[in-house]
C-alpha cells in the first residue's frame, strides 16, 4: 500500500516541472478550480490535524495528505490556497472549534474519507475527459493515489472505532 503511495506521489512530482511550463498562461477550468477546492480542504484540515491529531497513524496521514495536495495544487499550476467550498468552511470550523484527542481524530478521519470520496469522483472525471493534458495526467495517477489513501483511512478509523 505505501509503494503505491510513494509511486504515485512520485509520479506526480516527475510532472510538475512540465505542469509549471504548461499552466504558466492558463487559468484552472471549472472542473480543475473543483479539484482545487477539494485539494485545499484535505490540505487544511490536515494542517489542523497535524495540531490537534493526538493517534500517531492520524497525525502520520496528516503529514502525508498535506504533502500531497500541495503537490497536486502545483501539478494543477495553482498554489494551495484557503478558500474551500462552504460545506468544507463549515466542517474546518467544527474541526478548528474540537479539542485534540481521539474525538477530533475520529472526525477528522471521517472528513478526510468525505474529501477523498468527492476528490476520487472529480480526478476520475477529469482523466476521463480533462481539457488540460498536463492536469488530466495528474488526475490519472491520482486516482490510484486516492484509493491507496482511502484504504489507509478505513484502516486507521477501523482501529480507533
Amino acid at each position: 500500500m505505501q509503494r503505491r503511495t510513494l509511486f504515485a506521489a512520485g509520479a506526480v512530482a516527475a510532472v510538475l516541472p512540465v505542469a509549471r511550463m504548461s499552466f504558466a498562461q492558463d487559468a484552472p477550468d471549472a472542473d480543475m478550480q473543483a479539484i482545487l477546492l477539494g485539494g485545499n480542504f484535505s490540505l487544511l484540515s490536515s494542517r489542523l490535524a497535524a495540531e490537534k491529531a493526538t493517534d500517531p497513524a492520524v497525525q502520520a496521514f496528516a503529514a502525508l495528505e498535506a504533502s500531497e495536495q500541495e503537490a497536486v495544487a502545483r501539478a494543477f499550476g495553482a498554489a494551495p490556497s484557503d478558500q474551500v467550498t462552504p460545506e468544507h468552511a463549515t466542517m474546518l470550523q467544527q474541526m478548528n472549534a474540537m479539542e485534540a484527542g481521539a474525538e477530533f481524530d475520529r472526525q477528522y478521519l471521517a472528513a478526510q474519507m468525505q474529501g477523498h470520496e468527492e476528490l476520487r469522483a472529480l480526478h476520475s472525471a477529469y482523466a476521463e475527459n480533462g481539457s488540460n493534458p498536463m492536469a488530466r495526467g495528474a488526475s490519472i495517477v491520482g486516482v490510484p493515489a486516492i484509493d491507496s489513501h482511502m484504504s489507509m483511512l478505513r484502516a486507521i478509523s477501523n482501529r480507533l472505532g
